[in-house]
């Protein structure tokens, strides 16, 4: 996070060899040849000297800001005792909270309704809290070229993904990956947030001092960042066996409800007509069992009226005398019936 101090001061550092040859050109034209040596070595050691107090006071610089950036903490979390990751430019940081399945990342906040670029003492911050699942993609890049990734399977994550793509294409991403050195190491977040998808977190930042491939430096800021890459890799490779958990099911249970929907209804039909078809052979069966039974006995018919008669009880005397004056007074009664 240089300032324009230290920038000045960088600048005179390194412009004092270049001081030193013009004085050694200078006193060998004038064959002072001594005194030119004296000159370039002591320019020499003056830039040097320049250029190590300047980046003391870089680091001075960076430790405070590091320490006022560790004051910002989100609620019911503390990123010290958890792990966590501050970026190289001081711009951004990362911490897992592995326990409530959430990612917190810094960000700078505005400045004067401008997006900050570059660090500045006593610089706010904006903490935002994105769940597991908000995670859409997560790239490897050196100097802004991309690397390595991985993303979510949605149709979502690979609409956000490709339209990040095209913003950087548009401005100018490089073509080819640096061969040698670098002057960034980058691992890009991508989640699921319409104004700020993009957050980028750099393990390595110095567009002044390249870093070899070769060297240690670099061996040990690619197994950082390569830690951080395999978690969040991790991360989106469950959330996307929990997608596919929650639809398989649902696949799964189409073919039986439709069975079940259309079958009774079949089951249903043909049971109707069973019905229908064994109550007609009942009745008729019925009725002609019955015609039949009448035929097969008859004397059940004929022996009701013989029962009937004698239900019938005999006349009495009294009731014959008076039967027989009626007659007389009738004249259907004659002697011969005496």
């Amino acid at each position: 996070m240089p300032s324009k101090i230290t920038n000045l001061f960088t600048g005179i550092g390194c412009s004092t060899p270049i001081f030193g040859l013009i004085l050694l050109g200078y006193f060998f034209y004038n064959r002072s040849f001594m005194l030119g040596i004296g000159a370039l070595v002591l320019c020499f050691l003056a830039g040097v000297l320049v250029l190590v107090i300047v980046s003391q006071v870089e680091d001075k610089r960076k430790k405070t800001q590091t320490e006022f950036l560790q004051t910002f903490q989100p609620d019911q979390f503390n990123s010290n005792r958890h792990k966590s990751f501050t970026s190289d430019d001081l711009l951004s940081k990362i911490a897992l909270d592995e326990q409530r399945e959430k990612i917190y990342l810094w960000m700078p906040d505005l400045y004067k309704d401008v997006k900050v670029t570059k660090a500045y003492m006593n610089m706010p911050y904006i903490i935002k809290t994105y769940n597991y699942s908000d995670i859409l993609a997560v790239n490897l890049k050196e100097d802004n070229y991309e690397t390595a990734s991985f993303q979510r399977d949605t149709h979502f994550a690979n609409f956000l993904v490709n339209k990040v793509k095209e913003e950087e294409a548009a401005a100018g991403s490089p073509a080819n990956q640096p061969i040698d050195k670098i002057t960034s190491m980058d691992l890009e977040i991508i989640v699921d947030d319409n104004t700020n998808p993009r957050h980028l977190i750099r393990f390595y930042y110095a567009p002044y001092t390249p870093l070899r491939k070769d060297s240690l430096g670099y061996a040990a800021h690619v197994k950082e960042r390569q830690e951080w890459f395999t978690r969040l890799k991790t991360i989106i490779e469950q959330q996307n066996a929990a997608t596919q958990e929650v639809e398989s099911p649902i696949k799964t249970l189409e073919s039986p409800i439709h069975a079940g929907t259309s079958r009774p209804v079949a089951m249903q039909k043909e049971t109707r007509l069973t019905v229908e078809v064994d109550m007609d052979r009942y009745a008729m069966s019925l009725h002609d069992h019955t015609e039949k039974n009448a035929e097969e006995n008859p004397e059940i018919n004929v022996a009701e009226p013989q029962h009937e008669q004698e239900i019938v009880k005999p006349t009495s005397y009294f009731e014959q005398l008076l039967e027989k004056n009626r007659r007389q007074l009738r004249g259907d009664y004659t002697d011969e019936e005496k």
